[in-house]
């Protein structure tokens, strides 16, 4: 949380000084930040909205969960069990649908989604097709933007994907566990 907290703060500081120069893209409409503000009133709005700080769904195996909760996230993992669309990164989605597609069951059938508060920042869209990765990832590393927003929603009708590349920006807050009911 102390490493989370330090990172929120720097991607204000550095959006107050990036505003004067450039008007920063604010994304309001995330769909699981905005269902967690209808459910949790108060409590959701201790987020830094003007960070584009959101609540985002992150799907994975109970085990890896419970490895993230205690160890954080490792990029250095990115992309090793599914695809890198836009790049090697920590991909998050807006869509509990989404997160649920990348959940992974345990020997017992259990599946786990990590909600997380992720501080977007600078935010580089794309609505590419055919994005190109390396181009996103350098975009953020070395250039001014601290995430990509994948937008399948608009260019295939699916989901929007939020991509970070430093384990700093995300902050794994509730571990989701359940078991899938097909009945």
């Amino acid at each position: 949380w102390i490493e989370y907290g330090c990172r929120r703060a720097e991607v204000l500081t550095r959006l107050q000084e990036a505003d004067r120069e450039h008007k920063i893209e604010l994304y309001s409409d995330v769909m699981s930040t905005l269902a967690y503000k209808e459910v949790a009133g108060l409590k959701a709005d201790r987020l830094a909205h003007e960070a584009n700080e959101w609540y985002l769904f992150h799907g994975t195996s109970p085990e890896n969960a419970r490895k993230i909760m205690k160890d954080d996230f490792r990029v250095s993992l990115a992309g090793a069990n599914t695809g890198t669309l836009y790049g090697r990164g920590l991909y998050f989605a807006e869509s509990i649908t989404k997160a649920d597609e990348y959940a992974k069951p345990d020997a017992n059938g259990n599946y786990a989604v990590l909600l997380c508060r992720v501080v977007g920042g600078i935010v580089k869209y794309t609505d590419e097709v055919e994005p190109d990765p390396e181009e996103l990832v350098q975009s953020c590393i070395t250039g001014r933007f601290n995430c990509v927003l994948g937008d399948r929603k608009k260019c295939r009708g699916t989901f929007r994907e939020f991509v970070l590349f430093d384990s700093e920006d995300v902050y794994p807050e509730y571990l989701i566990e359940y078991t899938r009911d097909y009945e």
